[in-house]
């Protein structure tokens, strides 16, 4: 079981926020311009970018727990 402080749960809640946000824009993005265009790309590349950052953050997380 993990503890996190507030300011942890805070900022992995944020974090989450913001992947679901751009995985709502990436959908957006898909429908209206189509899976090869710039802006669904571009939408694509951030959420990974956000994806990639939390797992970081849990990953940080796992080792200062251990």
């Amino acid at each position: 079981m993990m503890i996190f402080t507030y300011k942890e749960e805070t900022k992995t809640d944020y974090i989450l926020d913001l992947i679901e946000h751009k995985r709502k824009l990436l959908l957006k993005a898909t429908d209206r311009f189509g899976i090869n265009s710039q802006n669904t790309l571009q939408a694509s590349q951030e959420l990974d970018e956000l994806i990639i950052k939390y797992q970081r953050m849990m990953q940080s997380e796992e080792k200062e727990s251990v």
